[in-house]
């Protein structure tokens, strides 16, 4: 597949001494990402339930084929404007991150971004941008406008912030759901890409497998000693939490695959039944009862703190490359928790590193691959 890139994809602006893409880029390319994926799952999903009674779309297949083509071409392109972003110095030494996953999650934070009006007192005060005209659409027209650009990252002046635009936050003691008829308070689409980028941390940074029998841990899955600026890492997070739930009284069980007696700790087959055939006790339907954690839901809750742990990590050294104002996390001033040291927090050395592909070749690899 040979898409030309276009002159305007390769300008670039120079600001405050740092190389910095055309506005948008990251933020356009990754939510064109996430809408292409879904399109392609839907072709998938199309041509599989077809296959189950013996029917075939050459359509459809022939459309999946084409958005297969985009989607790898809109993955190489977003890989190549993350070599030049400020948290790619840092992130590049983490095993198992990629240029998949990451990229996705940085430019939809950069979709965070927007522009204010000059006398807009919820403006950051350290943002000195000059006015800019730009245009924004009142009942489908456009009207003219001058404001001050502020980037997604400025407007996330803690990382309280961010994990609440990633969802990452808590209400109520739970992780926040989507309600009919009430406006999402996050970003679906990054809390997403989050959980995908921290599940590919485990699997890269697990230790041996009998696939990959000379695979090495990752500091991400391991974690390190917090009083030396290490993250507990997922498996730290895990031990905590199981640590807090058995002081509680809790009882850890396997996340039941269907209807199960937690008294007699048997699964039930049969989808109409409602009580236990041994005991007579109501069947749980991967529902919790008071006292007990399904170990399924011990993970979820490991990694989501893993993954704040992470967030966290970017936004500091995202902020410090711009030469933003750092103040420490909310664990850190208000509950005495040692500070993690995102530079600690990597499995290479920088110079361990080859050569990183520029954009151009990114390009050219994914249109040589495509052409095969």
């Amino acid at each position: 597949m040979n898409l030309s890139t276009g002159n305007e994809l390769n300008e670039i602006e120079r600001l405050d001494g740092l190389v910095r893409k055309e506005k948008g880029d990251l933020a356009f390319w990754a939510d064109v990402a996430m809408v292409i994926e879904k399109v392609r799952v839907a072709a998938q999903v199309r041509i599989s339930h077809l296959a189950k009674t013996g029917r075939r779309s050459p359509d459809t297949e022939m459309f999946l084929e084409h958005v297969r083509g985009v989607e790898k071409w809109v993955d190489a392109t977003l890989a190549s404007y993350i070599l030049n972003h400020p948290t790619w110095p840092w992130a590049s030494r983490v095993k198992g991150i990629g240029k998949e996953n990451f990229p996705k999650v940085i430019g939809l934070i950069e979709a965070f971004g927007r522009y204010y009006d000059v006398d807009d007192p919820e403006m950051p005060p350290f943002v000195t941008r000059p006015v800019e005209d730009y245009q924004v659409l009142v009942d489908g027209d456009p009207v003219d406008k001058e404001g001050i650009w502020v980037d997604g990252i400025e407007r996330l002046a803690t990382p309280s912030k961010l994990h609440k635009y990633a969802g990452e936050h808590v209400i109520d003691g739970r992780a926040p759901k989507r309600e009919a008829g009430t406006k999402l308070g996050f970003n679906s689409d990054l809390r997403v890409a989050l959980v995908r980028l921290a599940t590919a941390l485990n699997r890269a940074g697990s230790g041996p497998t009998e696939k990959a029998p000379h695979r090495t841990t990752g500091i991400w899955y391991t974690g390190g000693d917090r009083g030396e600026g290490y993250g507990r890492g997922y498996q730290g997070h895990r031990l905590v939490i199981t640590s807090m739930k058995e002081v509680a009284g809790f009882k850890i069980v396997p996340t039941p695959r269907s209807r199960m007696c937690l008294t007699c700790n048997i699964e039930v087959v049969k989808k109409a039944a409602l009580w236990c055939p041994d005991c007579g006790d109501k069947l749980t339907l991967k529902e919790e009862p008071p006292g007990i954690l399904f170990k399924g839901h011990l993970h979820q809750m490991s990694l989501r703190q893993n993954i704040k742990d992470f967030t966290t990590c970017v936004w500091v050294v995202w902020r410090q490359a711009l030469g933003l104002p750092c103040p420490p996390p909310y664990n850190v001033a208000r509950l005495g928790e040692p500070p993690i040291d995102p530079w600690k927090m990597v499995d290479r050395p920088a110079t361990q590193y080859p050569r990183p592909l520029d954009r151009a070749e990114t390009i050219a690899d994914s249109e040589v691959e495509e052409e095969e």
